[in-house]
């Protein structure tokens, strides 16, 4: 059979010229024989000129499908081979890490909480003496509408998912917010949360699409009130931000997260925490400096902790900065950039910078695809990404049919509620996040 469809386009041309050269003087007496069989061979030439043009179109589509795929092979390899790498690297400091000091005993991780708390407590002292003095607002276009940390949306508890199984083992259900609070309370409720260290540290599933299956947790903080209720951020964000409060926030968050990989690690070291660095952590140099160094103590997480910075924090980044971060990626951590407003992205400096992760909103990116904003190939976006072994997590996913759209894009990671409500971490517990 496939010899008779070799042979078919042959007879398409080659039957007519036949039948034109033999029949036509039979049709018309005054076409001599010679004469037809010129006008057979005309047509013989023109049949195999389109057949040959017709060929050589479907040689070059074919031509240009292989190397469109050994392109693509080779890109994927290229970025496996860069994984593969870094996370040889990753290895290589926590083993020579593992091999330089001996494991922690619960004194150790007692005595930093001491000085954790002792920080903090500097920081409110010094801060509350200028509280006072309010920080230059930030311009309501600027304003973050969601979780510092860059999470999905709090929502009041009645309007909640319901429990997911994507939520962390060894976490507990969100208490209810407390409502009906002005300025005032939430400063003494912050306060107070920092005094008394209730800065919480809450854990949202970030998930491999499209299998679900659960990689990393996002770190977000919420303020626990004394009757059992939380603040989140949208509430205390702007109030936190004027009296200079923010870096403390941050830093009780920090430590929650180190404490909770700490506990987790021996039982699950396949799951990734994601910890947002504020525009405030970054302009507090001195305490920025501070929290480099408390990482270069605990460098064996580094494979297991990404650090997110805000686009705009970056574009105002300068030299000194930089230098800092390269000191955090030498050791073998991992950054993220999230809440983007710019969709015209540098992959291939935030690749040498050491950015493995890129998150943007699920309405922003489908708004975007829909618009031609990432060009006549919506999936061009992915592949420019993989390209430089960027993964793309897509944020505030909340219904299925939004997810679908997604899945369309090749995206690598999704969050939001559809996946998992945030839950807070048990300090006490023991259980693994699996």
């Amino acid at each position: 059979m496939s010899g008779i469809r070799r042979f078919l386009p042959y007879l398409i041309y080659v039957l007519p010229a036949l039948l034109i050269a033999v029949g036509l003087p039979n049709y018309a007496p005054t076409v001599a024989p010679v004469e037809a069989l010129l006008f057979g061979a005309m047509a013989f030439l023109l049949g195999a000129i389109i057949h040959l043009a017709v060929a050589l179109g479907e040689a070059q589509r074919i031509t240009r499908s292989r190397i469109s795929g050994a392109l693509e092979a080779l890109s994927h390899g290229e970025r496996m081979q860069r994984r593969l790498e870094g996370e040889l690297a990753q290895m290589r400091h926590a083993l020579i890490d593992l091999q330089s000091r001996p494991a922690q005993d619960v004194g150790e991780v007692v005595a930093e909480v001491k000085v954790l708390q002792s920080l903090v407590e500097r920081l409110y002292s010094a801060r509350s003496g200028t509280s006072g003095i309010a920080a230059a607002p930030v311009p309501p276009s600027l304003q973050p509408s969601t979780d510092p940390a860059g999470g999905s949306p709090a929502v009041p508890p009645q309007q909640q998912q319901p429990a997911n199984p994507n939520a962390a083992a060894g976490s507990l259900p969100m208490p209810p917010i407390a409502e009906g609070l002005n300025e005032q309370n939430i400063l003494d409720l912050v306060r107070e949360g920092l005094r008394e260290n209730a800065v919480e540290l809450a854990l949202q599933p970030i998930v491999s699409l499209p299998q679900r299956k659960r990689r990393y947790f996002e770190c977000l903080s919420r303020v626990r009130t004394g009757d059992g209720k939380i603040i989140v951020p949208e509430q205390y964000l702007d109030v936190a931000e004027r009296y200079g409060l923010l870096t403390a926030i941050d830093n009780l968050l920090l430590f929650r997260c180190i404490q909770t990989l700490r506990r987790i690690r021996k039982s699950n070291a396949n799951v990734g925490f994601f910890l947002n660095i504020s525009p405030h952590t970054l302009a507090d140099r001195g305490f920025f400096r501070d929290f480099i160094q408390l990482m270069a103590q605990n460098i064996e997480l580094a494979p297991a902790l990404v650090f997110e910075f805000p686009q705009r924090s970056l574009a105002q980044a300068d030299d000194s900065l930089w230098r800092d971060l390269d000191r955090l990626a030498q050791m073998g951590f991992r950054f993220s950039m999230d809440q983007v407003a710019d969709l015209d992205i540098d992959a291939s400096d935030l690749s040498a910078r050491h950015f493995r992760f890129l998150k943007l909103d699920a309405a922003r990116v489908m708004d975007a695809a829909r618009q031609g904003l990432f060009g006549a190939d919506p999936k061009m976006l992915k592949r420019t990404l993989d390209s430089y072994a960027i993964d793309l997590i897509v944020e505030r996913i909340e219904t299925e049919s939004m997810l679908r759209e997604l899945l369309d894009l090749n995206i690598d990671f999704g969050q939001g509620f559809l996946f998992g409500e945030p839950r807070i971490a048990k300090s006490d517990s023991t259980g693994p996040l699996h």
